[in-house]
């Protein structure tokens, strides 16, 4: 059985199934797929909110570099991974307590939970997803050092 109900995401109502299944040989699928819309829903995740720039937020304002960034999936702050000399992604999320973050990295859409350590699923964000496909990695061109491998964490 499959039913609709109207659920409040970011102050606005939407529709969500709900499935009741018994006994169905795809009750699994079903399953993930109901849990994976439930997630959707998170309220650590505003989907509408852009990301504050193309590079970390704190090395931009220092003159600094990053290894790889990642997205703040609450506020859209832009912050260097945990591999990176000072890893901003997760000072802010102590910081915030906004502890739900994605790769702002081309190709790459996963979420991670800093509070229960684990990956998750998410809905897509505003756009941009990703920093521009002509900023390297390491990033930004120009600032990071020539033994940057000897800077990672």
């Amino acid at each position: 059985m499959v039913a609709l109900t109207r659920v409040r995401v970011n102050g606005r109502a939407v529709r969500r199934h709900q499935f009741w299944v018994r006994h169905h040989k795809n009750s699994l699928e079903v399953t993930r797929f109901a849990s994976r819309l439930v997630r959707m829903a998170d309220p650590r995740i505003d989907p509408t909110v852009p990301p504050s720039g193309d590079g970390c937020v704190e090395y931009l304002a220092s003159g600094g570099w990053w290894f790889h960034l990642r997205r703040c999936a609450s506020c859209g702050h832009i912050g260097c991974c945990d591999s990176s000399p000072s890893q901003h992604a997760s000072a802010h999320a102590k910081a915030s307590g906004h502890t739900v973050i994605r790769s702002f990295e081309p190709g790459e859409d996963w979420f991670y939970d800093y509070e229960t350590d684990e990956g998750m699923e998410g809905p897509a964000l505003a756009p941009p997803e990703h920093h521009p496909l002509e900023q390297p990695t390491p990033g930004p061109a120009g600032k990071v050092p020539r033994d940057w491998q000897r800077h990672l964490h």
